[in-house]
């Protein structure tokens, strides 16, 4: 295979190089966290700095938390590391402060990050290191990925040109084994410097461990024999091909083989992964400072845009490639954008994925003045770039399919309600008014008599009824529906059937409620911390209400089985403004088979969820939240995990405040 030429590559002086590199072996989580060999391992990689490699000493910042070396230890395998006058502890303080602060402010041609220890993988597979003083949740831990984006950014000397970073620790999911939680770093990054490159290569590929040999890292172990012979210069300049070598090296050797992973921003400008080097460059051109000034103005201020997750996503499918993770990089529209920038996106289009965007923005938005300005600038930098044009973005789910709304209000008459219906299309219009307080048997009447008597009828594929906190346990999916002559359905099994509280929302409540629905706007319901599982026997209080309304997430709860009643919870999460919630009804006596799967499950609703959407190929453990009402639908038809025939019935609160009729009265 051949490489491209490498453009603006002069030879690297020593003493302009600079280098953090760390070894964690004791951590304050625990002992069950020690971990020997990281500490020996950047001893040896600082000493090929400061000796082969020639840079100074004075440039290379060593951070080290090493075990006590065991009584039967050999010097070789654990030295002395007290001795070496250069070292600080690996704490947070210490290395963020060198890292972030101290660094940054030299004038250097590259800077070497060398890390050994412990690594975890986070939502987005960035890869999270815990510092020495690492103990209680959240796990206080350097995000690697996002120093990277600083230290790319206009917030670090220019003189940089070059950064090279390795990582010799795992990438497992936090969320398997520890269990530890991360909470999320954000360094600030700035704008993205485009003639800086950077090089990183991980011992282990997402989800998967690093391994260990004779007291040391793999990783480490091969990369510093393929180094030895060779100056710094010819190093940098030979990563990509020591990277395969060492990639050959612990795929062949050892029990178990071990897969490195390398990532250039390149050389020469291209994001590059191990899987080969393209013979021409991505099409798509970066933004221009024009650009970037121009939509500073559009997008000013700190929170992200409505729908902004599915407008990230469907830039990567507008380019021809496929979205990252299940949640945005970054809570502020701008820091998304350079991350949509950084990414050149498909070969073979040349569409930047930041006008890809902004295009789905300007579709979704609903002020019109707003709207134009976001568009004319896709087009007018679209044109000055020459890019490929923008295809137009999806219409809203809503348009092409029509809602049936029934709205029950309490009334003075025993077990009577009022009662109203319209028809959603592109609209709202009304259908259907009592005029006076109706029992729920005559609403049942007349929703059949719209369904397949009216020719709104035709249209609907969802029935959503708005109704008081009492009627939250009528089984309104369960209705009876004609299907032929005298037999009967359940409209549950035919049709979207949700149930909504909008006029239970008020006071702090609303205030809540309107919250959370603009954050599940934002992010998309793929992210882990939507979706909240309340089982078991937790305290079902005002307190818990007080928790679950404090921030825009969770928006969610998966309601299982729990020493309270359902009532009270259905409450707590009206109290808290969770706008959806999925819970059980009683089972049919008779129905289910005590021993099928979806009663072994029935503590844990999530498993259900999960089990559909994987066998359906939509998807994995992570929920898409949008297709909640679908989902749920296709459980009441049965064959679920059992394949039993007797669908799960489901109780289904889908609540969008920015999705209401009219509710004043025609009379």
């Amino acid at each position: 295979m051949t490489h491209r030429p490498q453009p603006d590559f002069p030879s690297l002086l020593p003493e302009r190089v600079f280098a953090l590199v760390v070894g964690i072996e004791s951590y304050r989580v625990g002992t069950d966290w020690d971990l020997r060999g990281p500490a020996r391992d950047a001893v040896r990689f600082a000493r090929w700095l400061s000796g082969p490699a020639g840079v100074p000493e004075a440039n290379i910042r060593l951070f080290l938390s090493p075990l006590p070396v065991p009584p039967q230890g050999r010097p070789s395998e654990h030295p002395d590391v007290s001795a070496l006058p250069a070292h600080r502890p690996a704490t947070g303080t210490e290395i963020e402060d060198a890292l972030l602060r101290e660094l940054p402010k030299h004038d250097g041609d590259l800077l070497l990050i060398y890390w050994a220890g412990h690594g975890y993988a986070g939502d987005q597979d960035q890869l999270l290191l815990p510092f020495a003083d690492a103990s209680t949740t959240p796990i206080r831990h350097l995000d690697l990925d996002s120093a990277l984006r600083f230290w790319n950014s206009n917030k670090v000397h220019q003189a940089f040109r070059r950064i090279v970073s390795i990582g010799d620790a795992c990438r497992l999911d936090p969320r398997s084994g520890t269990r530890s939680a991360f909470g999320r770093n954000d360094y600030g990054e700035g704008r993205p410097v485009r003639s800086r490159r950077t090089f990183t290569l991980y011992a282990s590929r997402a989800g998967m461990p690093a391994q260990n040999i004779a007291g040391g890292g793999r990783l480490t172990e091969a990369l510093l024999a393929r180094l030895t012979g060779r100056t710094l210069d010819e190093s940098i300049r030979s990563l990509p091909d020591i990277a395969r070598l060492v990639h050959d090296d612990l795929a062949t050797s050892g029990d178990i083989p071990q897969e490195v992973q390398w990532r250039i921003t390149g050389w020469d400008g291209n994001p590059l992964i191990d899987t080969g080097w393209p013979e021409t460059p991505p099409g798509a051109p970066p933004l221009d400072e024009q650009a970037w000034t121009e939509l500073r103005s559009l997008l000013a201020g700190p929170d992200l845009p409505p729908e902004a997750y599915n407008a990230y996503c469907w830039a990567f499918e507008a380019a021809g490639c496929a979205p990252p993770g299940p949640a945005l990089p970054a809570t502020e529209p701008m820091a998304v954008v350079r991350d949509l920038d950084q990414r050149l996106g498909s070969s073979t289009r040349r569409l930047p994925l930041p006008l890809a965007f902004v295009a789905y923005l300007a579709a979704r938005q609903s002020e019109g003045e707003q709207a134009e300005r976001l568009a004319d600038w896709v087009r007018r930098t679209g044109l000055r770039l020459g890019t490929d044009a923008v295809p137009a973005p999806p219409a809203p789910e809503r348009d092409g399919r029509a809602e049936l709304h029934v709205r029950l209000t309490e009334s003075t008459a025993e077990d009577a309600f009022l009662a109203r219906m319209w028809i959603y299309r592109n609209g709202f219009e009304t259908l259907w008014e009592s005029g006076a307080p109706v029992p729920l048997a005559t609403v049942q009447q007349e929703l059949v008599h719209q369904l397949f008597e009216a020719p709104a009828g035709q249209e609907v594929g969802r029935i959503e009824f708005h109704v008081p906190e009492i009627l939250l346990d009528e089984e309104f999916e369960r209705w009876p529906l004609p299907t032929r002559g005298s037999r009967q359905g359940e409209i549950g099994c035919t049709y979207e059937v949700v149930v909504r509280c909008p006029e239970e929302r008020t006071h702090q409540s609303g205030r809540r409620w309107r919250r959370k629905w603009a954050w599940y706007r934002k992010h998309g319901g793929r992210r882990s911390d939507a979706v909240l599982s309340l089982a078991g026997s937790a305290p079902i209080d005002n307190g818990l209400a007080d928790r679950l309304g404090a921030d825009g997430h969770p928006v969610c709860a998966l309601l299982d089985r729990h020493t309270a009643p359902l009532h009270d919870r259905l409450e707590v999460l009206l109290d808290a403004g969770l706008p959806i919630a999925l819970w059980r009804r009683t089972e049919r006596d008779g129905a289910h088979d005590p021993a099928c799967a979806c009663n072994r499950a029935e503590d844990d609703l999530a498993a259900v969820l999960a089990w559909l959407w994987t066998a359906e190929g939509t998807g994995g453990p992570d929920f898409d939240l949008g297709q909640l009402p679908s989902v749920v639908r296709k459980l009441r038809i049965g064959g679920g995990p059992c394949g039993c025939p007797a669908g799960l019935r489901l109780g289904l609160l889908w609540d969008d405040p920015e999705h209401r009729p009219q509710t004043g009265s025609l009379s």
